[in-house]
């Protein structure tokens, strides 16, 4: 793994897009505060939402088996596919899901639980939690990302065992 660390936010920026553009390897940053340009967009609202559709039509398809074709009682003349009375099971057990689907998607997403970081051995990753802007490229074309990182300019560059 290699690591290079920056004086500003741009000059960061300017090094993923051009590893990103070469495919030196799988880029990752570190910086004290959130980077304001960029593609912050994420998959977890959408995880979230297909997580809770499917739990609701669970729910309710569960409901109306079991209402209609597993066990059907006639209760006061009632039809058996009473679908009001399935609305509340129906909204928690989407909510259930829906939470489930976001902690379980946080944590595949974050590589969670990890319990060793190689990046956190290195001088480098110390500074970015302070004022330092570390670059992060894993599985790396050794020779074009160094090459790519010398051009820029970087403060240090630190090669890290992965």
């Amino acid at each position: 793994m290699i690591l290079a660390v920056f004086s500003t936010e741009a000059a960061l920026m300017q090094a993923v897009g051009k590893l990103r553009d070469a495919r030196a390897g799988e880029v990752e940053t570190y910086t004290p505060v959130e980077p304001e340009q960029g593609d912050n967009r994420s998959r977890m609202p959408l995880v979230i939402l297909i997580c809770g559709v499917a739990g609701a039509i669970a729910a309710f398809l569960m409901q109306a088996y079991a209402t209609v074709i597993g066990y059907p009682l006639n209760v006061g003349g009632r039809p058996d596919m009473s679908w009001p009375a399935y609305v509340p099971t129906t909204f928690e057990l989407a909510v259930l899901a829906a939470i489930l689907g976001g902690f379980f998607g946080y944590m595949v997403v974050n590589r969670l639980p990890r319990l060793y970081e190689p990046v956190d051995e290195s001088e480098a990753i110390r500074s970015a939690s302070r004022s330092g802007y570390v670059l992060a490229v894993r599985r790396a074309d050794r020779e074009n990302a160094n090459a790519i990182l010398a051009a820029l300019d970087p403060l240090a560059v630190e090669e890290v065992a992965e």
